[in-house]
C-alpha cells in the first residue's frame, strides 16, 4: 500500500466541512425512502396534482401497481434518490396537513429549544422521536450557532433554521409510522 506523499493540510479539511458522510448520505436515502413511502399512500390524483419531477410522479403511481415486498423496497429507494433532487419544504407541505398545526408548532418548540439549549435537548428529542440522528441534529444546531457568532445576515441564518426545521419535520413524519 502506498503511502500519501504528503500530509493533509488545513486546506484539505476545510474543503470537506459541511459535507455530508458517506453514512449520512445513505440514511438521508432510507429518510427519503421513508417519505416516498407516505407520499405513495396519497392518491392518485394527489400525487399527479405534485409540483414534483413526471419521473417522480410515475414512479409514484407505478409503486401501487408492485405486489413483490423486494421489488417495493426498491422501487421506494429509487424514489427516494428522485426525491433528493426536490424541494424538502414542498415535499413537506404535502405531508405536514397529516400532522397538523399543533403538531408543527410543536416541532418549532423543538427547533427553538435546540437551538437555545443544545445536547440535552437534542438527546431528549432523539429518545421522543427514534428516527432522530443526533449526530445531523448537532450538525444543523452547530452551524447555526456558527452563523450567528459570524452576525451572518438573516436571510443565511433563517435558511439554516428551515433546514433544521426539515430535518426535525421529516424525523417527526418517519418516527410516527
Amino acid at each position: 500500500m502506498a503511502r500519501r506523499p504528503h500530509s493533509f493540510t488545513e486546506e484539505d479539511f476545510e474543503s470537506l466541512e459541511g459535507r455530508a458522510s458517506k453514512t449520512e448520505q445513505k440514511k438521508a436515502v432510507q429518510r427519503m425512502a421513508s417519505l416516498g413511502s407516505q407520499l405513495a399512500e396519497l392518491n392518485t390524483k394527489q400525487i399527479q396534482n405534485l409540483p414534483v419531477e413526471e419521473r417522480l410522479i410515475e414512479a409514484l403511481l407505478d409503486v401501487k401497481l408492485i405486489t413483490s415486498n423486494e421489488a417495493r423496497r426498491r422501487q421506494f429507494l429509487r424514489i427516494g434518490k428522485l426525491l433528493r433532487n426536490e424541494d424538502e419544504t414542498v415535499i413537506l407541505s404535502y405531508l405536514t396537513p397529516q400532522q397538523g398545526a399543533k403538531k408543527t408548532a410543536q416541532l418549532q418548540r423543538w427547533v427553538d429549544r435546540m437551538i437555545k439549549d443544545g445536547d440535552v435537548v437534542i438527546n431528549e428529542f432523539s429518545k421522543t422521536y427514534n428516527a432522530a440522528e443526533r449526530h445531523t441534529i448537532r450538525q444543523h444546531v452547530l452551524r447555526i450557532h456558527r452563523d450567528m457568532k459570524q452576525q451572518a445576515d438573516e436571510e443565511q441564518l433563517k435558511a439554516s433554521r428551515l433546514k433544521l426545521f426539515n430535518y426535525i419535520q421529516q424525523v417527526a413524519l418517519i418516527s410516527d409510522n
